[in-house]
């Protein structure tokens, strides 16, 4: 079953455009253009090192729940003032499943997927065994191998052939992101039309940032092997809106007619909390949830939290890259109060491979 799962799961998934994109896209992550002050070196562009007890007291803590109901009443308050979608049948339609709680909209990981993922897991399996039990399978060798010689992660270095090279590439606890990313893409459905353009524009950026946020995470005291696979679903609450969206368009057996700034306003509003609670339910942690919810950093969301900052890292060099701007690393320390080493921060970026 196990096998059947996966072949048929990395057959559809690496055939969708944001992981072929991977390879045939030329302008991918690599080294971008920075800008940093060279004399910033304390935990933050404006103060000095703080000690372990003032840390402490800065760190971040974070209820789902309580955010998710905070957002959805939010989001109803987008709907009802909205120029256009105040009145709409589809609009009211989106919502009304996710009044019942994000129980009703996340789906469930599937059994085969967990077990998948467990392969992954078992601390037991040495990494010999390990290459051994994944290789076992064409389809799913193969898609570990589209993604370590992707650009956004092999960059322009000699592709990889072995599952053991995989494994030197981007690490157990990366390609256990790989297949947790692959799983939660097949079961999620795409909604057709222009949202699926989006939904695979959502893909490209988080898997854009996972190398990043790895590259970038000591410098936030965080672990890279877990930023790395938190970045690679840290807008997954965008695609459980996506997904609700093709529900909807197989219910009402037509297109959905909502106008991309209402949609594009409730992904901003809803995804954090839904990506959260959708962390918990496919057992991810509470860390990585912590991360996924509070990415952005708002003002509510900027106490202490390693991942969540590297997060928040990757995404805004990321998004300054495919817009083809200079990142400016001292303006995304302010915005986001980081707690990090700035320069080791840049460094990082500047070490990531380019694309050949």
């Amino acid at each position: 079953m196990l096998t059947t799962f996966l072949r048929r799961l990395f057959r559809e998934v690496t055939s969708r455009l944001p992981w072929r994109s991977l390879v045939e896209q030329p302008a991918a992550i690599g080294a971008p253009s920075i800008t940093v002050s060279a004399e910033v070196t304390s935990l933050t562009p404006t103060a000095g090192p703080r000690t372990i007890v003032e840390l402490a007291e800065l760190s971040l803590t974070y209820a789902p729940n309580d955010a998710w109901a905070e957002r959805l009443a939010a989001a109803y308050e987008l709907q009802s003032t909205h120029a256009t979608e105040s009145t709409s049948p589809d609009a009211i339609a989106l919502l009304q499943p996710l009044a019942e709680g994000p129980d009703a909209v996340i789906r469930q990981m599937p059994a085969a997927a967990r077990e998948a993922l467990a392969i992954c897991d078992d601390t037991t399996l040495s990494r010999r065994e390990l290459s051994r039990r994944l290789e076992r399978d064409p389809a799913l060798m193969q898609g570990l191998l589209r993604t370590a010689n992707s650009v956004a992660i092999g960059g322009g270095r000699a592709a990889v052939v072995g599952q053991d090279a995989v494994l030197d590439r981007i690490g157990v606890a990366g390609a256990r992101g790989v297949v947790l990313a692959n799983c939660v893409d097949g079961l999620l459905s795409h909604p057709g039309g222009e949202f699926t353009r989006l939904a695979n524009e959502t893909w490209a950026h988080m898997i854009r940032s996972a190398p990043i946020a790895r590259a970038a995470a000591p410098a936030f005291a965080a672990d890279a092997d877990e930023a790395f696979t938190v970045a690679l679903l840290h807008d997954v609450g965008k695609l459980v809106v996506f997904d609700r969206l093709s529900v909807l368009r197989a219910k009402r057996r037509r297109a959905v007619t909502l106008t991309p700034d209402f949609v594009h306003q409730l992904l901003q509003v809803l995804h954090e909390p839904l990506g959260s609670l959708g962390a918990l339910q496919w057992g991810m942690g509470d860390r990585a949830a912590t991360a996924i919810g509070t990415h952005h950093r708002v003002a509510a969301s900027r106490g202490r939290h390693p991942l969540a900052e590297a997060i928040f890292f990757a995404e805004r060099a990321d998004h300054a890259a495919r817009r083809h701007e200079p990142f400016d690393v001292d303006l995304a320390w302010s915005e986001g109060k980081l707690t990090g080493t700035v320069n080791r921060a840049s460094s990082a970026l500047q070490s990531l491979p380019t694309a050949a």
